[in-house]
């Protein structure tokens, strides 16, 4: 029972979704989900070369072998990109461990707390699908535009915030739609709500922090109270534009205000105090190491790790623990195909405490597609009693939304 091959494959979504498979010598495998990155695949099939020859079933010693490796690259702490690729493969590893033993992922982490997982929708900010590539810049995908089709949307580094497309009305649409789809709570990107900012300008007038935050009040206003809303800044503030911000939110009421600074301790704790909503934090943090150190202060009430980059699940799963014991609220970030998704539901199952799981694909029409077993019913997520992460990926819809010059798992017939 040995590893005999670490491939790769990537479908271009709204994202790239690179995805990670781990081959055992008798046909068996299990497959990962990394965070995207430049040059991810390469990193992924030269870090995970180091697993060719051992025995599967001894994923803390791998893992921890693959995090040595890297350590030159991504500092003795481990991060960045080459992260990336040992959370992908660690992912992996837990597929293809449950497996084997005909178990599913979460009852080899102990057991589950909960048979469904609480969702929230990514809605940005009310505008239709947009993707990115791996340098966050925008693209259309090669699907979109052979469709005839150009993706909409305005993301984090462009140089203009993309007043046309923002709109109160487009965003209550949204949310209302997300409602009716079974959502509970829904994430908007408050950031690029008014029409005079600029995305290198760390600061807001008084006259546009009070028209965000009379959007955002009239939007709580218009929405059913069982909808939650949370907003997203993408780190784009300075402190005293943060604090201004989070205390012009109160009659808003939203249930998070996430990244408002660049994630540091005290920068969080300092925007905490301006205000009674909760911050959160953590996406671009690595191990619970990061996590714990963004936590020092008291200004992180809800971390918000990517298990496709933290470490993976073992790591996601200790840093759902830690929140536990600490009363920090547990809100995974999540961009990922169902495959990540899905690694991140039995982290959450297995955690104590937990808020939402983010969901960012409700625009992408063939996210649903791309496994064979159904992965978000009704704004829940029903948490898999089969084998490994419980889902397939279905290689029809993968090739067909591949992205071109990247191999599929190098063997086109697998």
């Amino acid at each position: 029972m040995k590893i005999v091959s670490v491939t790769t494959a990537v479908v271009e979504a709204n994202f790239d979704y690179t995805f990670v498979r781990v081959m055992l010598d008798d046909g068996m495998y299990g497959t990962g989900e990394c965070f995207f990155a430049p040059g991810l695949p390469a990193i992924a099939r030269e870090v995970g070369s180091l697993l060719i020859g051992y025995d599967p079933r001894d994923i803390g010693t791998l893992t921890t072998r693959l995090r040595s490796a890297i350590s030159a690259s991504s500092g003795p702490g481990s991060a960045g990109a080459a992260l990336h690729a040992v959370s992908g493969i660690e992912i992996a590893l837990w597929d293809l461990l449950g497996k084997m033993w005909g178990e599913p992922v979460w009852r080899l982490l102990g057991g589950r707390y909960r048979s469904n997982v609480p969702v929230y929708a990514d809605l940005h900010a009310g505008e239709g699908l947009g993707g990115i590539d791996s340098l966050l810049r925008t693209r259309d995908p090669f699907w979109a535009t052979d469709d005839g089709r150009t993706v909409t949307g305005d993301f984090y580094w462009t140089e203009e915030a993309s007043a046309s497309q923002v709109s109160y009305t487009a965003v209550l649409n949204r949310v209302q739609d997300a409602a009716r789809a079974g959502f509970r709570c829904v994430k908007l990107d408050i950031d690029v709500f008014d029409s005079a900012r600029v995305a290198s300008d760390a600061t807001l007038s008084p006259s546009a922090a009070r028209r965000l935050s009379q959007s955002a009040a009239s939007l709580r206003d218009a929405v059913d109270d069982a909808v939650e809303i949370a907003y997203d800044c993408h780190w784009r503030f300075d402190i005293p534009t943060a604090r201004a911000l989070n205390a012009a939110l109160q009659d808003a009421a939203p249930l998070w205000l996430e990244d408002p600074v660049p994630p540091t301790s005290k920068a969080l704790a300092a925007v905490a105090a301006a205000g009674r909503t909760a911050i959160a934090s953590g996406e671009n943090a690595y191990l619970l190491g990061g996590i714990v150190d963004l936590a020092v202060d008291g200004g992180l009430h809800v971390a918000t790790p990517d298990v496709q980059k933290v470490g993976g699940i073992m790591e996601a799963h200790s840093i759902g623990q830690w929140t536990g014991r600490n009363g920090i609220g547990f809100a995974p970030h999540c961009i990922a195909s169902p495959v990540g998704f899905s690694a991140a539901v039995h982290v959450m199952a297995t955690t104590p405490s937990v808020m939402y799981l983010e969901f960012h694909g409700s625009d992408l029409p063939f996210w649903a597609e791309l496994v064979s077993e159904p992965v978000i019913v009704d704004g829940m997520a029903p948490v898999s009693d089969r084998p490994g992460l419980g889902v397939t990926l279905d290689m029809e819809v993968l090739r067909r939304y591949a992205r071109r010059g990247e191999p599929v798992f190098e063997d086109e017939s697998t």
